[in-house]
């Protein structure tokens, strides 16, 4: 009984801790999508933080209220999304971002699950700034451009009701920054990596405003 009893007691503490049982994988190909935010902790200031700007006013929506679009989005959604609105001066609203410093090298799309309103739902812009100075920082002019990176856009005319999901190649954006004209997220030579994302948004007229939900944030392969 007790020669059981040690050779149990090996099998429940030692194996695993030799093989290492339950350890995550390490490195930017560990886990693919690679999840910025699905607002699944019910707020966006934390997990990561936010900051907004402007006249982008955000808000948390259960998404047992948003059940039209496309199957596969409704098939995935969680409890809750991030419902963006505001009004536009001279077309622009105002805008949200978060501090990343990762290593996106490992993925090729920006992914994202958005709840439109219809025709006048508004733009969304996606901006996403890699490191090329090697100081983990975006340093700008007085017009909010960066002097020594890269700042890579896409916009989307948000022009559908209900649900759909985004899957937007890297190489479909295009680059409004001073770096080196490369998009190089990764951590080699002291770079910060993919340092910051952000989203800009945009009224379909002059003095329109903006109405929309995003969800599932994600970088993924595009496989």
């Amino acid at each position: 009984m007790k020669k059981f009893l040690a050779a149990l007691l090996f099998l429940v503490f030692v194996v695993p801790a030799v093989y290492g049982m339950g350890a995550a994988p390490e490195g930017p190909s560990a886990a693919y999508p690679y999840l910025i935010d699905n607002f699944e902790d019910g707020t966006y200031t934390k997990d990561p933080e936010w900051f907004t700007f402007d006249n982008l006013v955000l808000n948390i929506s259960r998404n047992s209220r948003l059940q039209e679009g496309d199957s596969s989005v409704l098939a995935n959604l969680g409890e809750y999304s991030l419902y963006l609105s505001g009004s536009a001066t001279d077309w622009y609203v105002g805008g949200m971002g978060c501090v990343l410093g990762i290593d996106a090298s490992g993925y090729a799309t920006f992914d994202a699950d958005v709840y439109g309103t219809g025709d006048g739902s508004g733009v969304l812009k996606i901006e996403l700034y890699d490191d090329d100075n090697g100081n983990s920082d975006i340093e700008v002019d007085k017009n909010w451009k960066p002097l020594y990176d890269d700042k890579w856009e896409y916009r989307v005319n948000v022009d559908w009701s209900g649900w759909k999901h985004l899957s937007i190649p890297f190489s479909e954006f295009t680059n409004a920054g001073r770096g080196n004209g490369s998009f190089d997220p990764n951590l080699q030579g002291g770079s910060g990596g993919l340092v910051k994302i952000q989203l800009i948004c945009v009224a379909n007229s002059q003095t329109g405003s903006i109405n929309y939900n995003i969800d599932n944030l994600e970088l993924g392969t595009g496989k």
